[in-house]
């Protein structure tokens, strides 16, 4: 598949068939993400693949109970609303065929921007999030569907921490939901154009 076709066929998919995921493509993607440029080469990504069911129907129960847990500390009735839709995004992993937790770690080479900048920069999430991207491609490029979520990690990851048996200095950054979708994706939510988001300079 041509790159920039691949790139436009992406698209965040929740649904899954019961289609599995051939070991061979899982590997492949993960070689992509490992090809991924990263902050003074650090590559500071480690992958959990989870295929085990009851895994990750554990992972599921464990996120379902602490939003349960922010929803009713609120009385906020937009934010329960909110509450309620992230309680489905953050656990369609388990429904998927393979669920893949993105790791990271502190990027040892430190900052260079003062302490005092307001827009300090995590490399470490940077060069992560471009090994997630490479991933995703590689997904699409193969004909499989794939959907990140940060929203575990952001409502109970040290939980899911103890389930994965993640050690520091490493930590939860998110989980891949990867398979064959379930249907052919709508329409792409409108993105802006090209014009709207880029400055030529000389």
């Amino acid at each position: 598949m041509d790159f920039f076709e691949t790139v436009k066929r992406r698209h965040s998919i929740c649904r899954f068939s019961d289609r599995p995921v051939a070991h061979k493509d899982i590997l492949g993607m993960l070689e992509a993400a490992t090809l991924a440029p990263s902050a003074t080469n650090e590559q500071p990504w480690r992958f959990i693949v989870i295929r085990d069911k009851n895994l990750k129907e554990g992972m599921r129960d464990v996120v379902n109970a602490m939003v349960e847990a922010v929803t009713a500390s609120t009385e906020d009735q937009s934010r329960q609303k909110r509450l309620a839709w992230m309680k489905s995004y953050s656990t369609h992993f388990a429904d998927a065929p393979v669920a893949i937790a993105v790791l990271a770690r502190p990027w040892v080479g430190g900052g260079y921007s003062p302490p005092t900048d307001p827009a300090r920069r995590d490399l470490a999430l940077e060069s992560v999030a471009m090994a997630v991207a490479h991933l995703q491609l590689a997904a699409t490029a193969l004909g499989y569907s794939s959907c990140f979520a940060s929203s575990p990690a952001e409502f109970a990851r040290e939980e899911l921490e103890t389930l994965l048996g993640v050690e520091q200095p490493w930590f939860l950054v998110g989980i891949i939901s990867l398979g064959v979708a379930a249907k052919r994706p709508g329409k792409r939510p409108v993105r802006k154009s090209v014009a709207e988001v880029s400055t030529f300079i000389g």
